[in-house]
């Protein structure tokens, strides 16, 4: 009887352990990072890729471009809400922090996340149905309200 009790345990556990990855995946979503990403901090060897200086940063992998145009890397914000707003691949899959979108058929996205106040790291990944991705990192910082 014992025996019998211990299968259900394991298989139990099992089942758990596999619908626990199930939900990951399904809430993270799946934008291959690490493998021949691009961001602002760090310039893949495999690809060849360009970046563009300016406020609102510009990062292309060479099959896939991101533009985060709305919030400014390094600004300051006066809300614990954002809309992080760009333009890349004609329907990609967009992930900011937590938070997962879809490109419109012109490329454009907006995805509100939240913030704490001080300083906020913001990363936005792209990839679209070719497994062709990219990344950018932002820093906002959002005023106290002491």
């Amino acid at each position: 009887m014992s025996k019998k009790i211990f299968g259900y345990l394991i298989v139990g556990l099992v089942v758990i352990a596999v619908l626990v990855l199930v939900h990951f995946f399904l809430t993270n979503g799946y934008s291959n990072k690490g493998i021949g990403t691009v961001s602002n901090t760090q310039t893949s060897v495999s690809e060849a890729t360009t970046q563009t200086p300016g406020k609102t940063g510009s990062v292309a992998s060479g099959k896939i471009s991101l533009v985060v145009t709305s919030p400014q890397d390094g600004s300051t914000l006066d809300s614990t809400n954002a809309t992080v707003k760009g333009k890349t691949t004609p329907n990609a899959d967009v992930f900011v922090n937590d938070q997962s979108g879809k490109a419109d058929a012109n490329g454009n996205f907006s995805i509100s996340i939240g913030l704490d106040e001080g300083s906020n790291q913001i990363v936005v990944s792209v990839n679209d149905s070719e497994g062709n991705a990219t990344e950018q990192d932002l820093t906002v910082n959002v005023a106290s309200f002491q």
